[in-house]
């Protein structure tokens, strides 16, 4: 499904029961302190966002399109302008 993320349009191809990295600020930053990006998985999927559980398991979140830059597969972390592949435990 196409949507609009907040910098740009792109594709959600997620359903639900998928592991994904939700990125919230990386590409449109100043400084590295402010990257935000979470892991979970997507629980439902609406209109306008998607609920997903953290790997944290104590919460299930609610993500707007318009609030993230992008989503991506959960072995995968924003890095430069593209991804690379997450190493479990450094992140």
């Amino acid at each position: 499904m196409k949507v609009k993320y907040s910098h740009g349009e792109g594709y959600f191809p997620f359903a639900k029961g998928d592991y994904v990295t939700v990125v919230v600020r990386y590409l449109h930053i100043k400084d590295l302190e402010e990257e935000l990006y979470y892991h979970g998985t997507v629980t439902e999927i609406e209109e306008d966002g998607f609920w997903c559980v953290l790997d944290d398991k104590t919460k299930e979140e609610y993500f707007s399109f318009l609030d993230v830059e992008n989503v991506i597969d959960g072995d995968r972390i924003p890095f430069f302008v593209g991804t690379t592949k997450r190493i479990k435990g450094k992140d």
